[in-house]
């Protein structure tokens, strides 16, 4: 990685990502506020979907409220057009890239490759449809292992749990008489359990200091 290349060839040992950026944030909250952001996206209410992004921001990046305002631009924009679009997703990934160095991802991340692979999982999603639980998971997991330059062992749990929830939503919305914008009753609790329960397993995960980087 970027990081171990440095060093090597500055003789310099830069701070690893654990317990610095991304990592303060508290799980529960994080899952309220996505559970919030994936009910305001499905019954298509967009201004109370970007006030929840806000608030996501700040938490999962520590964010002044100028910087979670700017990013939630960028990563509006990237949704908004990849919502629109039938193939060439990657020209959504320079938002997606600029939104997370604008939360202060290191410098030694990529963002680049961060941003491919949170598109990732919005077009496993898009393509394998009501049964991308799985395959959206392994894609979340790759996300996660390359924010936090961990192995993605530490944090599969955590991405199956994410993905598995994506998937109830999905099947839940399909069979709900109401559709998408309906109350969601027999679906989003599950959900709302699950998203939970992954951002506990993430949480653990890239607070504990055995967990090095790969």
């Amino acid at each position: 990685m970027l990081r171990i290349h440095l060093e090597h060839h500055t003789g310099t040992t830069l701070e690893a990502p654990l317990g610095r950026w991304g990592t303060a944030f508290d799980a529960d909250r994080s899952a309220t506020l996505e559970t919030r952001m994936w009910k305001a996206y499905y019954r298509r209410q967009p201004a109370r979907l970007f006030g929840w992004l806000v608030f996501a921001l700040r938490e999962q990046a520590g964010a002044s409220w100028p910087t979670a305002l700017v990013a939630s631009v960028l990563l509006t924009r990237a949704a908004a057009g990849f919502a629109r679009a039938t193939g060439d997703y990657d020209r959504y990934a320079g938002d997606i890239a600029r939104a997370y160095r604008r939360l202060g991802l290191p410098e030694y991340v990529d963002a680049e490759d961060v941003a491919r692979r949170e598109l990732r999982w919005w077009v496993v999603r898009r393509e394998i449809g009501l049964a991308a639980g799985e395959a959206a998971g392994d894609a979340i997991t790759r996300l996660y292992a390359s924010i936090y330059e961990v192995p993605e062992s530490a944090v599969a749990e955590a991405g199956r749990l994410r993905g598995l929830a994506a998937e109830v939503r999905d099947r839940g919305a399909t069979d709900d008489p109401d559709g998408p914008k309906g109350s969601g009753r027999a679906y989003w609790p599950e959900v709302a359990w699950l998203l939970r329960e992954s951002y506990r397993s993430l949480k653990t995960a890239v607070s504990d200091p055995q967990v090095g980087a790969r």
